[in-house]
């Protein structure tokens, strides 16, 4: 269920939502959706947190899957630019713009959005810090500094292709990315 509403809200942001677009897209009656989820928002927060789950799931196991960090690095975000490039798919992520809008008038949101950043973040600076310890990242790199780096260039794809950037354009951000892994890389040989 909260799947389905990741869509609808993706769709049509938290304001266009309406309580027949909810019903129509979950496939379930109004009274199961106050019963199950209260309010409108209570739903849509559920959503949001369900997305943030899932993508930093998918980033953990990007984490502690086998290889060099770069090829790691290089799967999160062609994997994003893959959703985003599905018609279907690319609506679940844009709930985060949503959310994003939403946020200066909800402080619970905010510093649940916050916190999950700090999240993935902490995620991305443990793979940096494994490619410091086994000498392909310089000790002297900033990792904190890259790894807040990624997590905004992954936010920017999202916000980038809701803005209409096409695929080419996005993974020439991508590429961009790669180059100052390769760029770091080289600093310590």
């Amino acid at each position: 269920m909260l799947h389905k509403a990741m869509y609808v809200f993706g769709d049509r942001g938290y304001e266009g939502t309406s309580l027949p677009h909810l019903i129509t897209g979950l496939g379930i009656a109004r009274q199961s959706i106050y019963d199950t989820y209260g309010t409108k928002w209570d739903l849509f927060f559920a959503a949001v947190k369900h997305y943030m789950e899932q993508k930093n799931q998918e980033l953990q196991q990007h984490r502690e899957g086998p290889g060099p960090i770069a090829d790691k690095v290089e799967l999160v975000f062609t994997t994003i630019i893959k959703v985003l490039m599905d018609p279907e798919l690319r609506l679940q992520c844009f709930i985060i713009n949503s959310a994003i809008e939403q946020a200066p008038h909800h402080e619970e949101l905010a510093a649940y959005l916050q916190a999950n950043i700090e999240r993935s973040e902490q995620i991305f600076y443990t793979m940096l810090e494994r490619a410091v310890e086994e000498g392909v990242i310089a000790t002297e790199v900033d990792i904190r500094d890259l790894a807040r780096f990624l997590v905004h260039e992954r936010i920017a794809l999202i916000t980038s292709a809701k803005l209409g950037m096409d695929e080419p354009q996005l993974r020439g951000i991508l590429q961009m990315v790669l180059r100052v892994f390769r760029t770091l890389q080289g600093a310590n040989r």
